[in-house]
């Protein structure tokens, strides 16, 4: 069966204290829901400065079939899913719903908030297509929070998207995967909360269903995770998903807790006001056991949380994660962080050609 569908960051930051601001989990994912934004309340565009405006008329209408584009385009490395040709940075959507992973930093949700318009968002995919960045990680509530399809009617959008079908009850699973394919995603995986969850729970099977509810359908099927269990329980088994995503960063950065006090759930409990604990600052409990079994996984491999949520810088987040073995990594940016981001990576893979695991695609 098958669905188809059709200003420099300094200044930028210098100008955000008085300006309107671009913009899981069990708990988080209630959390999620309650910050949805009404349509009315999100679609002016959010100009901060002339020149701002002048970019936004100039994304709009920008032909992404125009020569000099596509040379602009063919910088960015590509790799295979399935039968996708995709660049290897992928967008990431946390900063569309606004799950900000934040630690205690309380004013960031609602300054992201403020930032992150619809049409503010049409031009972080619009910069993002500009350069290379041809898929995004999306969520059917995106759809609710934003008028996102105008971005493919509208703008010229060509994005593809692969859908983060967020989901803890397997009977829900194929109906809720259906209205991601209605929306037109080209790609599905399942949620890494679930594949946690499910591990944790010893409801493995679930992982099972869930993987053969999307080969159904005729799309690259993938499996995410946010701890290693559930990958090699995938592998253990004989499942074999076009591309799995699990996250990869390392833990040399202030906000990361002891190791001592890491446990399987704790990203699904609420966070702990004792700094040597999870406070919503951790995403790869172990890294350096993730970079050691990745290397023999023959499926490609999208890693995500690179940055840690911005505890790492990009260059050696991204350096890392490349050179670790990751095909393709996924990242949440801002619209000015897009071309800065682009160009890190392009250099990161560059030099990551001799790495141990060898790039699956």
């Amino acid at each position: 069966m098958k669905l188809t569908k059709g200003t420099n960051r300094r200044q930028l930051l210098k100008t955000l204290g008085s300006l309107p601001l671009i913009g899981s989990l069990l708990s988080q994912s209630a959390k999620a829901k309650s910050k949805e934004k009404k349509v009315d309340a999100v679609t002016a565009p959010t100009y901060v400065t002339r020149s701002d405006k002048l970019e936004y008329a100039r994304l709009k209408k920008l032909d992404l079939n125009d020569p000099k584009t596509v040379a602009k385009q063919k910088k960015m490395p590509v790799g295979k899913i399935g039968n996708l040709t995709l660049g290897r940075l992928i967008s990431g959507s946390n900063l569309i719903s606004m799950n900000m992973h934040a630690r205690d930093l309380d004013y960031v949700q609602a300054l992201a908030a403020h930032y992150n318009t619809e049409e503010r968002i049409f031009m972080t995919l619009k910069h993002c297509e500009e350069y290379g960045i041809n898929s995004a990680v999306l969520k059917n509530h995106n759809f609710r929070q934003f008028r996102l399809s105008k971005y493919w009617d509208e703008w010229g959008g060509k994005m593809k998207w692969l859908a983060d079908v967020i989901t803890t009850d397997i009977n829900k699973y194929e109906r809720l995967l259906v209205e991601h394919l209605e929306l037109g995603a080209s790609a599905a995986y399942l949620w890494g909360g679930s594949s946690d969850i499910w591990y944790h729970q010893n409801k493995k099977g679930n992982i099972i269903k869930a993987f053969e509810i999307m080969k159904k359908y005729d799309i690259p099927v993938g499996i995410c995770a946010h701890r290693i269990e559930p990958i090699m329980f995938c592998e253990k088994e004989g499942i074999v998903p076009d591309f799995y995503m699990k996250t990869l960063h390392h833990d040399r950065y202030w906000s990361a807790h002891p190791k001592a006090n890491r446990r399987f759930m704790e990203m699904y409990e609420k966070d702990s006001p004792n700094h040597a604990e999870y406070h919503d600052n951790m995403f790869c409990h172990n890294h350096a056991e993730t970079v050691e079994f990745m290397r023999h996984v023959k499926v490609p491999w999208i890693a995500f949380k690179v940055l840690a949520a911005g505890a790492i810088g990009a260059k050696e987040g991204i350096k890392y994660a490349f050179e670790s073995g990751a095909d393709f990594i996924c990242l949440g940016m801002f619209d000015f962080q897009v071309k800065q981001d682009v160009q890190i990576c392009v250099k990161a893979i560059a030099e990551s050609k001799n790495r141990k695991r060898p790039w699956i695609t």
